[in-house]
């Protein structure tokens, strides 16, 4: 079979929307719930950044520095993985588009629903991931961006919601996946942890706020 390739990372913002709005296949909800998980560390990147380097935020600057150098590699991570979802669900069309009775259908279909799971699953993780770099930077880092670090907390917790739809999408499928369970119940323990901590992140900023 001929492999698969997607290129949104070498056009503009302005093709992969266009693309996204039309009846394209891809990209999809995987694609810009990724997406949204790059935004959010971006945002968190841009904060560090507007805190290193300023005498007011020194006792900070190492921390900001080690938090810079890991939204940074999420950031990368999730556009990549806005790739790699359309690949997977492209690999699940495909393998559907077989004949219901051809050999190796159902393993093909098994083969991309896990691929798709593991891609989205990575995203649901990063997400907390970022939320826990949010606190230090709302508690310590430059205040004339409080709203950017509520706007970067928003975003991972919008992305943890996409992958987590998509995956239980995914698990509804009538292929009785052996780890369904597990699976399930990582995402409830994931989502405990994604609501408690955006939630404090922009109650604070609220409060900030007045």
């Amino acid at each position: 079979m001929a492999e698969i390739k997607i290129d949104y990372l070498q056009n503009p913002l302005k093709t992969y929307l266009e693309r996204l709005a039309s009846k394209d296949p891809v990209p999809g909800g995987g694609s810009a719930g990724a997406l949204s998980l790059s935004l959010s560390a971006a945002l968190l990147s841009m904060v560090a950044n507007f805190t290193i380097g300023k005498k007011r935020y020194l006792g900070f600057e190492a921390e900001a520095r080690e938090i810079l150098n890991s939204t940074e590699t999420i950031r990368q991570e999730a556009a990549k993985l806005a790739e790699e979802d359309s690949v997977a669900y492209l690999q699940y069309r495909r393998a559907a588009e077989m004949g219901k009775e051809a050999p190796g259908r159902r393993e093909a279909l098994i083969t991309a629903t896990r691929a798709g799971n593991k891609i989205l699953t990575l995203i649901a993780e990063l997400s907390r991931q970022l939320l826990t770099l949010t606190k230090p930077l709302l508690e310590k880092g430059n205040p004339y961006l409080l709203s950017d670090v509520a706007c970067a907390a928003s975003l991972a917790r919008a992305a943890f919601e996409v992958a987590e739809i998509n995956i239980l999408i995914n698990l509804s499928a009538d292929l009785n996946l052996p780890e369904r369970s597990e699976i399930k119940e990582g995402l409830r323990a994931l989502r405990t942890v994604v609501m408690s901590e955006s939630d404090a992140i922009l109650t604070e900023t609220k409060k900030r706020l007045g």
